[in-house]
């Protein structure tokens, strides 16, 4: 293998001839590279590649990793070096060794199945208990969370469902919802011990407490190896560490990550697997990738200013290797719609008198729902988009329910549409819907339909159903007027249907949904441009596809975006309540995570980085009630209001250091709804 490729500090680490060693690699710091090449050293330096373990997060990276390595050395050097999830991993040693871990005839189960076993168990009714509500796959999400994060349920039920409270009240209620829910975990682990079901959480910690009780277990595994190699150290949970954790005594630890992109502990991740690593493994060092080779210094000034602001000492600096660039702008917006028209602009500027491609811009949003305003936009200015995390705008299920009855008015043999319209309401099920629906292929237009759907439900609750397509034909070449009066009929029964999430979440689409009706005539042209415009590509036809069909702005959530990087990246509302989110607001640790999203969206940018804030968002929190000081029992700290938004407080030190610039901008075509004058300068608030 040639270390030439390598710099300085990758190659420090690639070579490292000490027990335990955590290679700390910032952002765009090539720790896949790093990796790679530290399998690659030890096989040329006559490892066994069979003795080495690589143990990443997804199959696609375990295979990456493994292919790379083997390309880097000569023909049939690296044949039986070994990458897998921890999942996979666990797997392997369950089947090779079934006697000696007692999973012998067992079977593994998916969460399908787990949903499906938990559904026998509560008879198919959720857990309800004042205002919660706890449906089959919460109970699994709730049982899996525990023993990935080693709480018990009591903490279980206080974090994930009472906002880690410790108040009295809250006491009582974890009493009360204890009771109900052991009962119900306990009856779910003996249907599986029953019928020898392993789920995969499970496979883990199988072997994890064979490894630590049995010595027999311990030595036989211990001989199998030399080298574990972990990538994405940082997002390892606890149970994870407890299976990591015996094998410090057996053989050679090398695992890369970073903690300041530790961003997925609602799925258990612990950043303290990183950041306390030499304490928690003997005989260990850290190493630290510093050097930047995605984005600009300008940048990495204001990624590296988030970290120092912390009350964590994340102790690294990033610098580029490319240079400086262009300082990162943030623009304050007045709504949404501003927000949303001011991008789409910008990337058609781009696309049109910049020769940039619609791929080289990314979108980074915290929650997947907050970007159905700026699809809404580039589907109606024709901006090509995927969409990370979360669904499409368009293929969310109440859009799609609304969207079923223009469908049928639009094309009465869509079969398709009548089913998931027909099965809305009270009494149809699928059976009765397939009934109605071989009477109404007889009809020959969807007049006669409507008559006839009148008929049979003129005296009963379901009279809305031929009354939402008449509205709907009615107004077939007023497509907003259409859209807008089926949407008000039919308002009461989504909002029983999606009752748990319909105010905050829900209802507000229907708006966004209206103002893009606005912009057709035709029913058939709305249906096909909007509709098919969400549709997936399917995968047959992916090898088929050209440069210009993959040529597509990115819309991501951040969780969603792990290893993308683009030219121009938006990271949109880091507002008030956003960044930070409020439900973390007065718990350090929970400020933190979110400080570490923030960093791993800055840090995807490679050239321009803009942020966007909501003006409102910021006054009105400047006007709220809040108090001027908050506290952790954890932590003795105390954090201002001010400097819990992280891009709030100091503004005059960034400003002055030239970490943001400051810009006013023109905003065009705002002729749609919402036309408000926008100041795009930098106001803190």
């Amino acid at each position: 293998m040639n270390l030439d490729e390598l710099n300085e500090s990758q190659k420090k680490a690639v070579v490292y001839e000490g027990k335990h060693l955590l290679v700390l690699a910032g952002a765009g710091t090539g720790k896949t590279k790093t990796i790679i090449s530290r399998a690659a050293y030890l096989i040329s330096q006559g490892v066994s590649p069979s003795k080495i373990q690589i143990l990443t997060f997804t199959k696609k990276s375990a295979s990456e990793i493994v292919s790379r390595v083997k390309a880097s050395l000569t023909i049939n050097q690296a044949q039986t070096l070994n990458g897998s999830t921890f999942h996979s991993w666990c797997n392997q040693l369950l089947t090779k060794y079934p006697n000696l871990f007692g999973t012998k005839s067992f079977t593994v189960i998916d969460e399908d199945d787990q949903v499906s076993i938990m559904k026998m168990v509560c008879g198919k009714k959720n857990v309800v208990f004042e205002d919660i509500r706890i449906k089959p796959q919460g109970l699994i999400d709730l049982y899996s969370f525990s023993r990935n994060t080693k709480r018990n349920l009591t903490e279980t039920i206080r974090f994930k469902l009472l906002n880690n409270q410790f108040d009295g009240e809250t006491e009582e209620k974890i009493k009360v919802l204890k009771g109900k829910l052991e009962i119900i975990l306990r009856d779910y682990e003996q249907r599986k011990k029953e019928r020898k079901y392993l789920d995969y959480d499970d496979i883990l910690q199988v072997v994890a407490t064979r490894m630590k009780v049995d010595e027999q277990a311990k030595n036989l595994i211990s001989s199998q190896y030399e080298h574990i190699l972990v990538d994405e150290m940082q997002d390892t949970n606890p149970l994870q560490w407890e299976l990591l954790e015996p094998f410090q005594n057996i053989c050679n630890l090398f695992c890369v990550g970073d903690d300041a992109q530790s961003i997925y502990s609602f799925r258990g991740a612990d950043f303290r697997n990183v950041h306390l690593f030499t304490e928690r493994v003997k005989d260990s060092e850290i190493y630290r990738l510093e050097d930047n080779y995605r984005s600009t210094q300008e940048i990495l000034n204001l990624s590296n200013w988030l970290l120092e602001k912390s009350t964590i000492n994340y102790n690294k600096k990033l610098h580029s290797v490319r240079g400086i660039g262009n300082l990162p702008i943030i623009l304050n917006v007045n709504s949404v719609w501003d927000e949303a028209r001011w991008i789409a602009d910008k990337i058609i500027e781009n696309y049109t008198h910049k020769s940039k491609v619609y791929s080289d811009h990314l979108v980074l949003t915290r929650s997947g729902f907050y970007t159905r305003t700026l699809e809404a936009v580039f589907i109606e200015k024709k901006i090509p988009y995927v969409k990370y995390g979360g669904r499409k705008f368009m293929e969310s299920a109440h859009i799609k329910d609304v969207i079923s009855a223009l469908r049928i008015v639009n094309n009465m043999d869509d079969e398709i549409a009548w089913i998931r319209f027909l099965t809305l309401w009270e009494g149809i099920g699928e059976i009765k819907a397939a009934r109605y629906i071989t009477e109404i292929l007889n009809f020959t237009n969807i007049d006669e339909c409507i008559i006839w759907l009148n008929s049979i439900h003129k005296n009963d609750v379901n009279v809305i159903i031929p009354q939402v397509l008449k509205c709907i034909l009615e107004n077939r070449y007023d497509v907003q007027k259409a859209l807008i009066g089926a949407y008000q009929l039919m308002e009461k029964k989504l909002s029983s249907i999606y009752k748990e999430d319909w105010d905050n979440k829900r209802r507000p689409d229907f708006p966004v949904l209206g103002v893009l009706a606005s912009n057709y005539s035709d029913l058939g042209q709305f249906i096909t441009e909007c509709l098919l415009d969400a549709s997936t590509t399917p995968a047959s036809s992916e090898l088929n596809q050209t440069e210009k069909d993959k040529d597509k702005v990115i819309i991501s959530t951040i969780h969603s975006a792990k290893g993308l990087e683009s030219d121009i990246c938006f990271v949109v509302n880091v507002s008030p309540k956003a960044f930070p989110s409020q439900m973390s607001i007065g718990n350090l640790d929970e400020i933190e995570e979110d400080r570490r999203v923030l960093y791993v969206a800055l840090t995807r940018a490679k050239n321009e980085l803009i942020i966007t804030r909501n003006v409102e968002s910021i006054y009105a929190e400047s006007r709220n009630e809040l108090p001027t000081e908050s506290t952790n029992e954890n932590n003795e700290d105390l954090i201002t209001i001010e400097e819990q938004y992280f891009l709030n407080g100091l503004p005059d030190e960034i400003a002055e250091q030239g970490i943001i610039e400051v810009q006013r901008r023109e905003v065009k075509d705002l002729d749609k709804p919402n036309n408000l004058n926008i100041d795009y300068g930098m106001d803190f608030g």
